[in-house]
């Protein structure tokens, strides 16, 4: 496999996750009652507590370490200075969202913690191990790039209308980002489609998963509840699609289910998929890396290439939010 592929792999697998348990806990319309800035002013957030998943026990890093090693676990250390500046205010707007809501009704399950290590519910970062690991001999350009990029923008978050922004980011979108209106049902101004027709030269940007019809049959039986004719042509129809192509809702069988129930029950890399019979085989033919919503990683790469810095990549994947210095007075 090639690297640079291997590489946006591996990342994809957190990506896919991060904003569902934002979803399902708040809802992404309103997730405060108190939005004033004058909240985000008096939030001390300098130090990020971690509950260990598996022990219970709870660490302590300060937001300047948690910013490099989760920016670091989160988008290959090789892009752009800007990009990884993009991503690392995301990474602390989405740590400053946390650390508001536990402050207004927290977890039971994380024991005073405002995160975990389990990386179905947070996102993960690395410890110094896991990037020398995974990195190789490339950690300490990665770490180099990523703890200046840290530095450079370490106060500042992403806002709109006073309240840090849900954090949505992916790897590689279908050639555009899709909103969130149309993936998750919930309609915030800031998670819009956007052209990022840079991505469709990403490698890893199409994919084909292929099955037989008969181990499709048996999976989809058992998974959906449902009985399959013999005839597999019949089997899958695509009934509603975002205007981007991606599907939406589709008929399995005669059962109505959403594309994404499809999308995870066959490990595609992305929900943005078209459906290939031949000889007895299925073939999914997807495009993109993760959920497609928010910011593109790879497009932000290539925004970054082309001149732009963090503020306009951030703002070309959300419009019309601001950056907000936590250190600035009114």
């Amino acid at each position: 496999m090639n690297k640079t592929f291997q590489t946006l792999l591996i990342f994809a697998v957190c990506l896919i996750l991060i904003p569902s348990f934002i979803l399902l806990d708040k809802g992404l319309s309103k997730l405060f009652e108190n939005s004033a800035k004058e909240t985000l002013l008096s939030s001390d957030c300098k130090e990020v507590s971690i509950l260990n998943a598996e022990t219970n026990d709870i660490a302590v890093m300060n937001i300047k370490d948690y910013l490099i090693w989760n920016v670091i676990a989160q988008m290959p250390g090789t892009f752009e200075k800007e990009a990884l500046k993009a991503q690392a205010v995301l990474s602390h707007t989405y740590i400053m969202n946390r650390y508001i809501s536990e402050k207004e009704n927290p977890t039971k399950s994380l024991l005073g913690a405002i995160i975990s290590t389990d990386d179905t519910l947070y996102p993960k970062s690395f410890t110094s191990d896991e990037a020398k690991k995974y990195y190789g001999d490339k950690y300490e350009t990665a770490l180099k790039n990523v703890t200046s990029a840290v530095e450079e923008v370490l106060n500042e978050i992403c806002i709109y209308d006073n309240q840090p922004i849900v954090v949505a980011y992916h790897t590689i979108s279908c050639g555009k980002t899709e909103s969130s209106k149309d993936i998750w049902n919930e309609d915030v101004p800031y998670l819009v489609s956007v052209d990022s027709a840079s991505d469709e030269k990403a490698e890893g940007f199409s994919k084909t998963t292929t099955v037989s019809s008969k181990e499709f049959k048996e999976n989809a039986e058992k998974t959906f509840s449902i009985t399959l004719s013999d005839n597999c042509e019949e089997w899958i129809k695509i009934l509603s699609k975002t205007k981007n192509g991606t599907p939406l809702t589709i008929s399995l069988g005669g059962k109505k289910i959403q594309a994404s129930e499809l999308s995870t029950a066959l490990d595609l890399p992305s929900q943005h998929f078209e459906v290939q019979i031949n000889n007895g085989n299925i073939s999914f033919v997807t495009k993109g890396l993760g959920h497609l919503v928010g910011m593109s990683q790879y497009g932000a790469n290539s925004l970054a290439k082309s001149g732009k810095n963090y503020k306009e990549i951030l703002e070309y994947y959300f419009p019309k939010t601001e950056i907000f210095n936590l250190k600035q007075k009114n």
